[in-house]
C-alpha cells in the first residue's frame, strides 16, 4: 500500500462535524472528479467516482447524512494501470437540482451554466478550508513517500480549479504552486513543513508522525554523512601536511644536517620522522618538556622556511 493510500484510509476515519464543512467537502469532490454533467435544457447529472473503496463509502455516508440523499453505487472496471475497479456514486435525478443549489454550483454566465470552481464562501471559514483540502486529497491527491522526496499534489481537470485548491492552501499559509502536468493541472507543495501542516489541517495525524520521523531520520543521516566527510577531509589534510613536513626535514638533513639545528627544532624534526602519523598535539606531548600545538607548529614552520630557502638556492 502506498503512502497516499495510507493517508486516505486515515482521513476517511475522520467524520465531518458541521453542515458547512460537508458542503465544502462535497463541492471539492464533485468539481475535482468532474462529477457535474450537462444534459441539456438546464438539466444536470451528478456523479462522484473514485478507485478507493473506503473513499466511496465515506462519501456515500456523508451525502446520506448531511444531504438526505442515497446515491446509487456502481462499479466499473478500468484497464488503466491494470485491471482496477472504479466506484461510481450516482445521485438520483430528483436530488440534483437541490444539491447544486445548496453548493451554488450553477452560474448562468458560465459554460453550460456550471461553475468551474466553488464560490469562495464554501471554504471561507478555517474549518471549511480544512474540510475542502481533506476532500481534495481524498478525490485526487497524491503524496510521495517521504523516504524518497517531499511532494504533495492535488490534480484538477482545469487550471481554474487547481488555482482554487492552491488558494485554499495559501489561506492556511501554505506555500502552494500550480503546474501543468500532461492533460491536468496540479496544485502542489514541495516542503516537508508545508506537507505536515496540510496533513494536520486535513486530520491525518498518524501520517504526520510518520513523515516527521522519516524527516528526522534523514536529517540525522545527512548530519552523520557530513561529519564523516569532514573527518575524512581532516585526516587527508593531516596526512598530507605530515608528509610535506617529512619531505622538508629530509631536505634540511641532506643539505644542512639535523645535528646543526637548534636543539628544540632538532627534537621536533626527529620526533616527526619517528612518528609520521602523530598529530601536532601528540608530538607536543612527546617533547621534553611537553609543549602545546602552537609551539610544535612554530618549530615545524622554521624547518619549512629552511626547506623553502634551500629549494630556492637549488
Amino acid at each position: 500500500m502506498t503512502f497516499s493510500e495510507n493517508v486516505k484510509n486515515e482521513l476517511v476515519k475522520k467524520e465531518c462535524q458541521w453542515d458547512c464543512c460537508a458542503k465544502a467537502e462535497l463541492a471539492a469532490a464533485l468539481l475535482l472528479s468532474g462529477g457535474v454533467a450537462f444534459r441539456g435544457r438546464g438539466k444536470y447529472g451528478l456523479t462522484l467516482s473514485t478507485e478507493n473503496g473506503s473513499v466511496y463509502r465515506y462519501y456515500f455516508g456523508l451525502i446520506k447524512r448531511y444531504f438526505g440523499v442515497s446515491c446509487e453505487i456502481r462499479t466499473l472496471k478500468t484497464s488503466r494501470l491494470g485491471e482496477r475497479v472504479r466506484y461510481l456514486l450516482t445521485f438520483p435525478e430528483d436530488s440534483v437540482e437541490k444539491i447544486m443549489s445548496e453548493l451554488e454550483l450553477t452560474d448562468e454566465n458560465a459554460l453550460f451554466g456550471v461553475r468551474q470552481t466553488p464560490v469562495k464562501a464554501i471554504y471561507e471559514r478555517t474549518c471549511c478550508q480544512a474540510a475542502f483540502l481533506k476532500s481534495a486529497f481524498l478525490i485526487s491527491g497524491s503524496l510521495s513517500s517521504p523516504e524518497k522526496e517531499y511532494s504533495l499534489g492535488i490534480a484538477a481537470g482545469n487550471e481554474e480549479m487547481a488555482a482554487c485548491v492552491a488558494d485554499a492552501m495559501q489561506l492556511l499559509n501554505l506555500n502552494a504552486r500550480v503546474s501543468p502536468r500532461k492533460a491536468q493541472f496540479v496544485a502542489y507543495l514541495k516542503s516537508a513543513e508545508d506537507i505536515s501542516e496540510y496533513l494536520i489541517h486535513a486530520g491525518a495525524h498518524s501520517a504526520v508522525l510518520s513523515l516527521e520521523n522519516t524527516r528526522i531520520y534523514k536529517e540525522l543521516r545527512n548530519q552523520v554523512n557530513r561529519a564523516a566527510n569532514c573527518d575524512s577531509n581532516n585526516i587527508e589534510r593531516t596526512v598530507k601536511s605530515a608528509q610535506n613536513q617529512i619531505e622538508d626535514i629530509e631536505l634540511v638533513d641532506r643539505h644542512i644536517g639535523l645535528e646543526k639545528l637548534p636543539p628544540p627544532v632538532r627534537e621536533i624534526a626527529q620526533l616527526r620522522l619517528m612518528e609520521p602519523n602523530a598529530s601536532l598535539a601528540e608530538l607536543g606531548e612527546m617533547c621534553s618538556p611537553p609543549i602545546g600545538k602552537s609551539g610544535v607548529n612554530n618549530r615545524l614552520r622554521r624547518i619549512t622556511e629552511m626547506a623553502k630557502s634551500l629549494r630556492g638556492e637549488n
